[in-house]
């Protein structure tokens, strides 16, 4: 199977994004490039699915992870992600400015909520 220069960067956002739930979901603190895989990961989904705007994907973006959940210094390292997401009707640029800026984990989506974390419910 041929793969596309995309297709290879969406494999890599998700595996890195895996390793990064499961330490997530151990109570671990992220670093830097698992912080930035899960948020990615998570956008990517959604925009598949159509299920939101582009709009209401810039604002859930910078509530997927906190200070909490990341290494300290992290949230500063990522002053903004800039990702190619596909939406049903075709492929757009999704900016987020500042997405670890939330301090505490009750201020962020749960975990739940996330699409990218139904296989670990």
């Amino acid at each position: 199977m041929k793969l596309t220069l995309k297709e290879e960067e969406r494999l890599t956002i998700f595996s890195i994004a895996e390793i990064a739930r499961r330490r997530w979901m151990r109570g671990l603190k992220l670093n830097y490039v698992e912080a930035n895989a899960i948020i990615c990961d998570e956008m990517l989904e959604r925009a598949r699915a159509g299920s939101n705007t582009l709009a209401e994907l810039i604002e859930l973006g910078a509530q997927i992870l906190t200070e909490e959940d990341v290494m300290e210094g992290t949230g500063a390292l990522i002053p903004m992600i800039q990702l190619e997401v596909l939406f049903p009707d075709g492929t757009k640029l999704l900016s987020i400015h500042n997405p670890i800026r939330l301090k505490k984990s009750e201020d962020a989506l749960s975990k739940d909520e996330l699409l990218s974390m139904v296989n670990y419910k």
